[in-house]
């Protein structure tokens, strides 16, 4: 299959800051309504780096390229554990790194690899399969290679301002998150393992925010639009951080 087996609609926009509050409302999905034909299921690409760390720079490189893909939502994690790491250019601190995201990425390991260690770049495609987060073959090869079974998402705007997410029927159901994220960050490292490289980067993840559970039958969710320059996404995942259900881009 090609890049482009699966066509969606990219509805692409800029993350709010970290902390930045989503509020969200899980309604009843109504038995009248469905997702339009044109939704379709993305493959979620998470990938997991520092900008401390020395072995990432290939692998944000990469990113801009995967998250160009048509058939893709992508996000970028940025983990804490390389915060401490010196060298002879002292540490470099990561700025978008969070505890929680490094949380994040040790649940993968244990669902997927069945360890508790852990490593960057990772690369995690749809909750289910990893790879080395510069592995461009690898990670189109576990593109290409996930089922297309997933829960079918229509994102929009309501009158009112807000998005919409309308989420088809799936075998599972699962709970729903709200990620936000930097669309572009441009970083000159200063220090660290990687002084005087800059990285350039995109869906720099600054947030989650649960929203609530979406049964087999399918559902809709609410949010506030995301600020001018500022993007989200929807993640809808099996309980346990399993495999994804659903995945979209908020419009905008």
């Amino acid at each position: 299959m090609g890049e482009n087996r699966r066509i969606s609609i990219r509805l692409h926009g800029k993350s709010a800051a970290a902390g930045f509050f989503f509020a969200a409302v899980l309604c009843a999905f109504p038995a009248q309504a469905q997702p339009r034909e044109d939704a379709e299921s993305p493959v979620l690409v998470e990938l997991f780096l520092s900008q401390a760390c020395n072995m990432c720079p290939p692998a944000a490189a990469l990113f801009p390229k995967i998250a160009a893909r048509d058939d893709v939502v992508a996000l970028s994690w940025h983990v804490d554990y390389w915060n401490m790491t010196t060298s002879e250019n002292g540490r470099w601190v990561d700025p978008f790194s969070e505890a929680a995201y490094t949380k994040r990425q040790k649940r993968y390991n244990m669902n997927i690899r069945h360890r508790s260690s852990i490593y960057t770049p990772q690369a995690i495609v749809n909750g289910a399969a990893q790879t080395v987060g510069a592995s461009e073959e690898k990670i189109r090869e576990l593109i290409e290679a996930a089922p297309d079974d997933g829960a079918k998402v229509f994102a929009h705007i309501n009158k009112d301002g807000a998005v919409r997410f309308d989420i088809g029927k799936s075998e599972a159901g699962g709970n729903a998150y709200l990620v936000t994220f930097k669309k572009h960050v441009v970083t000159d490292i200063t220090s660290g393992k990687n002084a005087g490289k800059t990285f350039d980067e995109v869906n720099v993840v600054t947030g989650m925010e649960p929203l609530g559970l979406v049964r087999r039958r399918g559902g809709d969710l609410t949010a506030p639009a995301p600020a001018e320059g500022e993007g989200c996404a929807l993640i809808v995942q099996e309980p346990g951080q399993k495999g994804v259900v659903a995945a979209a881009y908020c419009p905008g």
